[in-house]
């Protein structure tokens, strides 16, 4: 008998006196030892954590601007299983703009279900694609594409409650295959609104990955999704997105050498009294990997008003990333904004942006 186990039936014994010896013999004949089957101190506690956001702003910009320093957000992550069926996450976010404490998700994920299907309901970020999917952390620059802004109504872009079912579906080999359908309430901050119960918002998204080598992997994704928007009951916007990511990362300089390269399009069409209006855009970023801890990349976006097609903003941005750990970052990225406004023409907004994140306690990884 292990010292451990011997422990854990003295401890029964002494504390439990003798409805304990049923459970001592049961120790004692082969199964593990108590400390092993329950972790100490993660018994009635979820995995916590938080990540700080700062940035601050240098430059001009008459058309969106920011403090020059802010506490951009704070992520306060509680995840935990559940039972031996399912897990649950939460994840509260504070901003200094908006001063106040909101739900960015908020979800149980159920795990063992027939057809090996992956369900979550809950309050949600829609699977529109690849930037929409991810937290403010987790990007790879320091604001947001203008698509999100103009096209998806702002920098969370599509989150809800709703329900969400995944499964992995037949591919050839070599290919992973995954289908994603939701169903959201139907409301989302500057892009849908329901009116009634019936107004809600379907999602579809379909992915594929494969690997091109021991060093590079494609992934390639589309997306639908249809709602009420903002004009008022019967008016509706459909939103559709193409997006692909290359990897390349060798083996033997796994450590000091990458490459990302990441392209989204998305296509609004949105009904309004005059007729639908049709808007588009993409952004196109690539970050390589110049040592073990800096990283150099470049984005350009460029997208149409959802409102009015006629107006197109365009944007370029320099980004260096210096990564001392997996637990904080720094990153500066100098950007230049050519934004076009009805009545008043265009305006640039040249603008050097300096962040800093850091992140404390078990905070789980976001989808790959």
């Amino acid at each position: 008998m292990s010292i451990e186990r011997e422990r854990s039936n003295e401890m029964i014994r002494r504390y439990a006196g003798p409805k304990a010896t049923l459970l001592s013999v049961l120790l004692a004949s082969g199964l593990p030892a108590l400390s092993q089957a329950v972790p100490a101190g993660n018994v009635f506690n979820p995995n916590i954590s938080v990540v700080g956001n700062g940035l601050a702003v240098m430059g001009r910009n008459d058309v969106d601007a920011e403090p020059s320093i802010q506490l951009r957000e704070v992520e306060l992550g509680l995840q935990a299983t559940v039972d031996p069926y399912a897990k649950a996450e939460f994840y509260l976010s504070y901003g200094s703009a908006e001063n106040q404490v909101a739900v960015e998700e908020g979800f149980i994920t159920f795990l063992s279900l027939p057809l090996d299907l992956v369900v979550k309901a809950g309050k949600l970020k829609g699977a529109f694609g690849k930037l929409n999917t991810e937290h403010l952390h987790t990007r790879l620059f320091a604001d947001v594409p203008l698509p999100m802004t103009n096209l998806l109504g702002s920098d969370d872009g599509i989150e809800d409650a709703g329900i969400s079912v995944s499964r992995i579906l037949p591919a050839p080999a070599g290919v992973f295959l995954e289908g994603t359908a939701q169903l959201f309430r139907g409301t989302t901050e500057n892009l849908f609104e329901a009116h009634s119960r019936s107004d809600v918002q379907p999602l579809f998204h379909l992915k594929g990955y494969g690997d091109l080598s021991e060093s590079a992997n494609l992934e390639v994704g589309g997306s639908f999704t249809r709602a009420n928007n903002l004009e008022g009951p019967g008016y509706r916007t459909s939103l559709t997105g193409v997006d692909a990511t290359f990897r390349w990362k060798p083996l033997r300089q796994s450590r000091y050498r990458s490459l990302l390269v990441r392209a989204e399009w998305f296509l609004s069409e949105r009904e309004t009294p005059a007729g639908t209006v049709r808007a588009d855009g993409y952004y196109a970023f690539a970050e390589v990997q110049v040592a073990r801890r800096w990283f150099a990349g470049f984005r350009h976006d460029e997208s149409d008003h959802a409102d009015q097609a006629s107006l197109r903003d365009r944007g370029s941005s320099l980004l260096l990333t210096f990564r001392p750990s997996e637990f904080s970052q720094l990153r500066a990225q100098a950007r230049s904004i050519r934004y076009e406004r009805e009545g008043l023409g265009k305006s640039t907004a040249n603008e050097v942006l300096l962040q800093l994140q850091f992140s404390i306690g078990a905070h789980g990884s976001h989808a790959f």
